[in-house]
């Protein structure tokens, strides 16, 4: 390459550098602050994390820290990574097309279709979802139901809060399972799928969820206690309902 074209080389990357949104920048700098990273580097598909396979689909327990799509800024270590590394091994030759995300921060059951029009099919039909999350206990009853729109909070990129004025629709059910310690085991149903809306919701009415370091106590903390352990759908292909459940991972078992 001649002295000219590597320096019109370095100016455009420079130029490239300069033009980062500023709303990039502040998305990043947000998900360094609140993202809770864990090493995956001998983490692969086995019996104990794959809860439902057959020919159509494949449902996962995402452990939490790991982000279920690769990024421009994270590839490698995605669940999406690890289910093209199972493939490969076991010879499939079908599509991963993610049906359910998780937050990285939440464990939990994740579908992939093995072809876009299971994707398309599960994609418009209702999916049962619950949640079982450790919540600091300043519940007044055992069992309720929130209604309170979410919007993206002002001055954040990643952070949402109650809006009566701005929010959409949420609707979130909760039932206390056991207290112990100050803390309750709380089972969740979603109506409806805003971001963050569990912890959101849960903040709201008082009861944030355990080592959540954005809607509860700040600071750099583990991950919050969440998890989702349930779902329910009608087979896309046959004729039958399928219910799978995951039970509670033991380091969030551990904060009972």
């Amino acid at each position: 390459m001649s002295g000219e074209a590597e320096k019109a080389g370095m100016e455009r990357e420079i130029i490239h550098a300069h033009q980062v949104p500023p709303e990039l920048l502040k998305l990043r700098e947000e998900q360094k602050q609140f993202a809770f990273h864990r090493d995956f580097c001998d983490f692969h598909l086995e019996q104990g994390n794959i809860a439902y396979e057959d020919d159509y689909m494949l449902i996962i327990d995402k452990p939490a820290g790991m982000l279920v799509h690769p990024t421009t800024q994270e590839a490698g270590t995605t669940l999406y990574d690890y289910v093209q590394e199972y493939y490969a091994e076991k010879g499939i030759t079908s599509d991963i097309h993610p049906v359910l995300r998780l937050d990285r921060n939440t464990s939990g059951l994740v579908i992939f279709a093995k072809e876009p029009i299971i994707q398309f099919w599960l994609s418009q039909q209702e999916v049962h979802k619950e949640y079982l999350a450790i919540c600091q206990d300043n519940f007044s009853g055992n069992q309720g139901v929130v209604e309170a729109p979410i919007a993206r909070k002002l001055d954040s990129i990643i952070e949402r809060c109650v809006d009566f004025e701005r929010g959409k629709y949420a609707k979130t059910a909760y039932e206390v399972l056991s207290r112990k310690n100050g803390r309750a085991l709380v089972r969740l149903k979603l109506f409806t799928g805003r971001t963050h809306q569990i912890r959101v919701h849960m903040a709201y009415i008082g009861c944030p969820l355990v080592q959540d370091n954005l809607y509860g106590e700040p600071g750099p903390q583990a991950r919050h206690a969440l998890h989702a352990y349930k779902l329910a759908f009608k087979h896309p292909v046959g004729d039958y309902n399928l219910e799978i459940t995951r039970a509670l991972p033991d380091d969030l078992a551990k904060l009972l």
